[in-house]
């Protein structure tokens, strides 16, 4: 464990980054291409997230989730107040006190998967966004404040980048979603394409379903690029995760084009090879802004 990590805790950041470490994820999670002093801090975030984010998402959590996420704000509360409080709690807010990042952060994830649990429809691509704001772009910033990294100007590069994420695991897990209950295409935009509620839950493919998909993902693509200018900003390890992070999202858009739009009845994945050719890119290749 790193040496800035105080011995009574190490324990608490081991459980942390086994549960990093072994959550499938499609993007890099306290990956190797972070320096080694950041990874049990980004692994410490990802667990209390992950975590959270389980109790809204997951069906063994059904009839009490809103229960548990008041209790993991709390449980985080009182570790920030140096009270009794569950290893992750604990790991996570020494990682808030050390790195100086306010908990105003992580408390508006917890509201975004309040929100998960609640709320199921999105009128317009602002409204939508709005979700983004507080269930994506936290964890963008705790990242860049977990490398030393500052500068509101580049933090507002990542909001673009992780609210691009956010549509864009959206628009792979729509089949999922549907299944749930949940539509995060804006109702303003299924109008416009003749899609109805209806059609979309019963996983009815068709034209205007594609027509819909495209539109969600072209407009996702130009909103997302907004932010490669991050990348350019950085350098060294954190800039590796950065681009490893950019291409895989760019890498989603691109293989739901090659299923023509038909999210309904595939989910696009990366496999083997694809995460090889992804990693070779990360390291030798070049990005298109």
């Amino acid at each position: 464990m790193d040496s800035s990590i105080p011995s009574h805790l190490e324990e608490a950041y081991a459980a942390c980054q086994k549960q990093a470490f072994g959550h499938y994820e499609n993007f890099p999670v306290a990956s190797l291409l972070l320096p080694k002093a950041s990874r049990p801090h980004v692994a410490a975030l990802y667990a209390f997230a992950r975590t959270a984010d389980d109790f809204a998402d997951e069906d063994r959590y059904e009839g009490k989730r809103l229960t548990l996420l008041s209790r993991w704000g709390k449980d985080l509360k009182a570790a920030l107040e140096n009270k009794k409080a569950p290893p992750i709690h604990q790991a996570f807010a020494h990682t808030l006190k050390v790195i100086h990042i306010s908990p105003t952060l992580p408390f508006q994830l917890l509201r975004a998967f309040r929100m998960d649990v609640v709320r199921h429809r999105y009128s317009t691509w602002n409204a939508l966004l709005y979700y983004c704001r507080h269930s994506a772009n936290p964890v963008g910033r705790m990242v860049l404040l977990i490398s030393g990294i500052r500068d509101e100007k580049l933090h507002r590069y990542s909001d673009y980048i992780c609210s691009g994420l956010q549509l864009i695991n959206f628009w792979q897990d729509t089949a999922m979603d549907l299944k749930r209950g949940r539509i995060y295409y804006p109702l303003a935009e299924l109008k416009k394409a003749g899609v109805k509620e209806k059609d979309l839950l019963s996983l009815k493919d068709s034209p205007a379903v594609r027509a819909l998909v495209k539109s969600a993902v072209d407009t996702t693509e130009s909103y997302f690029k907004k932010g490669y200018p991050l990348l350019e900003a950085t350098s060294g390890r954190l800039r590796l995760e950065l681009k490893a992070t950019y291409l895989g999202g760019q890498g989603i858009l691109n293989k739901i084009r090659d299923l023509d739009y038909n999210v309904l009845q595939n989910r696009p994945l990366w496999n083997p090879l694809d995460k090889i050719l992804l990693g070779l890119k990360v390291l030798f290749g070049s990005i298109d802004p």
